[in-house]
């Protein structure tokens, strides 16, 4: 008994030293809701924050208040806090003190009267994980400090007033893995907008007002799976925005101003998945632009201003799997735009106006789509489906027509697929034998009948009945179907450029009828119009075969005037009325051209031995073929085949000429709309000068007279010298004196500056034949003298004075006498070069005794 009381008397000693808490208790008292460390203070029209709240709260609410502000020492005492919700309430700031609850991870101020953030509150929000400030009326942002912990991974700022986040404003948010912008009213992107974000994930930007993302806007954000950039403004997209950003999966554009893809912005975009487009006012789009999201699978380009498929439209993309293409203005298809598609899934072409695609066979005959299980075809005018329309894509199972006035279902038209779901509502079905088929074909494949409308339309008494239920014996057939049909075929046609081109067309049908004319044009159909140049004329009669029973038929004529080769192309007829359409074949419209010289070959003169060449090229449709004729036989560079033609050369050559090959040489150019000729004179002769060109410059002393000889067996009627100085023709020179023929040129009274090359050239027409070089050099007394000693100098003069001095003698007395003179001559020139070798011998002799000897020059 007595150690009983011993205990609880310790016992109430050590209650007394427990240390008092002065601020919060760890009981929740008050009108606050505690489930464990959680605290609901929701919607009780706080003004301020209880003060019974426990200590040890790790999740507190206070959501839905009119807290309009927050004492900072309030929040001290919640060492554990992590959570901390004060959406709705009437802050107009970011609460004091909260960097200073170091468990806080989530932080959400939504729908408060928060306008501005400083720097320093901005800088806070990077040590807490999850920040939501959106439904604010924040305007602007300025660049937070750096912080020594950076934990924060999702910062909502969406609905609220910013205009601009410049460049780098998120740069110290490290560690930011989600960001969202959206509802505000930025109105562009600037370079750099989220460097240093290399963990950012996802970006909203939503419903702003941007017209512009500029260059390297989205550089370097290795781990970007997501951004949406739906309805905005967006009209300009820079080259390399995703520069860097080779992670991005997700890129919404939809519901902006985008006219066109191009490779610049679309560019490293590599590992994107998804892509809306729609929305958009796109036109076009260039093909090579998807070579840069090969991994692309899902494609929106529903809703803009698409009217053609260009071939390969969409070739670079193997993995898409389902395509968008609804609600364009989509009329014409290339017959390979849909090629390399294998992967597609889905495939949407609604809201076109695409029927003829599948009217026409021909036109879808070329795609192939094997994978292909949707095909989404509503409201695209379709009126006639004919046999295996759809056989290109054999794993179809969902077929949607629904909206279209088909009037026509040809037997075996979804051969060979095993549809699995059917949509069509029609009312204007031609009920005859041609449609039995189908009521049979749909109990086959169990297709669900509520999803089928098919409704007659003709003939009367089985009007507005339903196909499936009409018994197949009331389904027969009348040569006289009412169905659209061509009955002349258009045929080829063929004209020369300038001409007209006529092509006809007779269809008969219930009318009214309808007939136009369409042309391809790089692989697309495309439907012409009257104007200027095409002229389009129908001609109907209501009266067939001297009955009136609701037919017609009508003479169609498409007349092309002053055609050019542009219009070389396949045309077609194609004829509709409600009941259904019908299209000719094509036919071709062939335009020739006349051949036409761009090139004719001019006359040329050469020397014998040398060779000859004439151009002659022409144009034309088809490519003219040209062949060239001599004007006599034999021919003679032909029969020693010296006649040369290379491959895509349109020269001839005529090798080693001889005086044989002299003659008129006639080009033909010839093709099926007619032919050209034009010919050429070729003039040999055998030309040589009488003296060869001197390789060593020739010295003359200044003042003195130079005479360069150009002698040759010249035809002055034909031929004619041109003197040259330093490649100048010398004209209009005082003291330049021609002779013989222009033969011999004589300058009185040289100067240095007649010095240089001195050329004479034999020309014939506009054809220089031969050409003789004459080196010249201009010296002063001195310099004269002294090269004149020179036993080379020496004896080319005593040569020259020799062969003129025989020359002279031969012109004057004859060929006894030349002969004479020539061996005189011959001696002189003999005894002169001997001379001249023993004085410079002796010279040289006493130069070597007598060094300081001055060595005059020596004359001979």
């Amino acid at each position: 008994m007595i150690l009983y009381s011993l205990l609880l008397l310790i016992l109430y000693d050590s209650l007394l030293f427990i240390p008092k808490v002065q601020t919060f208790g760890t009981v929740c008292i008050g009108l606050c809701h505690c489930v464990g460390d959680v605290v609901d203070c929701s919607s009780l029209d706080l003004s301020e924050i209880p003060s019974s709240i426990p200590n040890n709260t790790r999740v507190l609410l206070l959501y839905d208040n009119e807290l309009e502000s927050i004492d900072k020492t309030r929040l001290k005492g919640f060492y554990f806090l992590q959570t901390l919700n004060l959406r709705k309430n009437r802050l107009p700031r970011i609460p004091d003190g909260s960097d200073k609850l170091e468990h806080l991870e989530k932080l959400d101020l939504r729908s408060n009267l928060i306008s501005t953030v400083s720097s320093e509150e901005f800088s806070q929000l990077a040590s807490i994980r999850s920040v939501d400030l959106s439904r604010n009326l924040i305007s602007y942002l300025p660049k937070p400090t750096t912080s020594t912990k950076v934990n924060i991974e999702k910062l909502d700022l969406a609905s609220n007033s910013i205009t601009d986040i410049g460049s780098e404003l998120f740069s110290a948010f490290t560690s930011l893995v989600s960001l969202k912008l959206a509802r505000n009213h930025i109105t562009s992107l600037r370079q750099f907008s989220f460097s240093r974000l290399r963990k950012l994930e996802s970006i909203d930007l939503t419903r702003n007002m941007i017209r512009e993302v500029r260059f390297l806007a989205f550089n370097q954000l290795p781990s970007l799976r997501n951004v949406s950039l739906a309805k905005n403004d967006v009209y300009r997209l820079d080259d390399g925005m995703f520069y860097a950003c080779e992670g991005l999966t997700r890129l919404n554009l939809s519901t902006n101003r985008v006219q066109s893809v191009t490779e610049g912005w679309m560019f490293g975009l590599t590992s994107l998945e998804v892509l809306d487009l729609s929305y958009n006012q796109i036109q076009s789009f260039h093909t090579s632009s998807w070579s840069h999201t090969p991994k692309l699978k899902w494609l929106s380009l529903h809703s803009n201003r698409i009217q053609s498929l260009p071939s390969g439209s969409f070739r670079a993309l193997r993995q898409l799997e389902e395509l968008i293409l609804s609600a364009n203005s989509i009329d014409s298809l290339h017959k390979f735009a849909l090629i390399g598609m294998d992967n597609l899934h889905k495939l949407d072409l609604s809201s076109n106006t695409l029927a003829v695609c599948v009217e026409d066979g021909a036109v879808l005959y070329n795609t192939s789509m094997p994978f292909l299980r949707s095909l989404r075809f509503t409201n695209n005018q379709l009126r006639v489906i004919p046999k295996r329309a759809f056989e290109r894509f054999p794993a179809l199972e969902e077929l949607d027509l629904t909206d279209n006035p088909i009037a026509t279902i040809h037997p075996e038209a979804f051969e060979p697929l095993e549809l699995k779901k059917l949509t069509m509502n029609s009312s204007s079905i031609l009920c005859d034998c041609q449609i039995s088929w189908l009521a049979t074909w749909i109990y086959r494949l169990k297709l669900d009948r509520s999803s089928i409308v098919a409704r007659c339309s003709y003939p009367p008494p089985l009007a507005d009945l339903d196909v499936i239920a009409i018994d197949t014996a009331n389904l027969t057939c009348h040569d006289d179907s009412p169905r659209a049909k061509i009955v002349r075929q258009p045929v080829e046609v063929k004209a020369l450029i300038g001409e007209q081109a006529r092509f006809m067309c007779n269809v008969y049908g219930a009318s009214p009828l309808s007939i136009e004319w369409r042309v391809m044009e790089n692989g697309q159909p495309r439907v012409l119009v009257q104007d200027s140049a095409t002229f389009l004329s129908v001609n109907t009669t209501a009266v067939v075969n001297g009955t009136y029973d609701g037919r017609e038929l009508a003479a169609a004529e498409l007349i092309l005037d002053n055609v050019a080769m542009t219009d070389n192309s396949e045309y077609q007829c194609v004829a509709r009325n409600r009941f259904g359409s019908d299209f000719s074949s094509h036919v071709k419209l062939f335009v020739y051209q006349a051949p036409k010289f761009t090139f004719i070959p001019s006359d040329m003169a050469v020397l014998v031995g040398q060779s000859a060449k004439f151009l002659c090229a022409a144009t034309g449709t088809p490519r003219p073929e040209v062949k060239w004729a001599f004007e006599r036989l034999p021919f003679p560079a032909a029969e020693a085949r010296r006649l040369h033609v290379k491959p895509n050369d349109d020269h001839i050559y005529v090798m080693n000429v001889t005086m044989e090959d002299q003659g008129v040489y006639t080009c033909h150019a010839t093709n099926i709309a007619g032919q050209v000729q034009a010919s050429a004179k070729l003039r040999v002769f055998d030309n040589q000068f009488h003296h060869t060109d001197d390789s060593d410059p020739r010295p003359i002393k200044k003042g003195d007279s130079l005479k360069i000889d150009c002698s040759v067996d010249l035809q002055p009627d034909v031929q004619r010298i041109v003197w040259k100085h330093n490649q100048q023709v010398i004209l209009f020179l005082k003291k330049a004196r021609f002779s013989k023929n222009n033969q011999i040129l004589t300058i009185t009274q040289t100067a240095f500056s007649d010095s240089g090359e001195y050329s004479c050239e034999l020309w014939v027409d506009d054809s220089m034949l031969l050409r003789k070089v004459t080196n010249v050099k201009v010296l002063s007394e001195n310099e004269f003298e002294s090269t004149e000693g020179t036993l080379s100098q020496r004896a080319h003069r005593i040569s020259a004075m020799a062969a003129k001095w025989a020359e002279n003698i031969k012109s004057s007395t004859g060929n006894g006498f030349y002969l004479m003179a020539s061996f005189s001559a011959f001696g002189l020139m003999i005894l002169g070069v001997f001379t001249s070798i023993c004085v410079c011998l002796v010279r040289y002799s006493c130069h070597q005794r007598d060094p300081s000897l001055k060595v005059q020059p020596v004359h001979v």
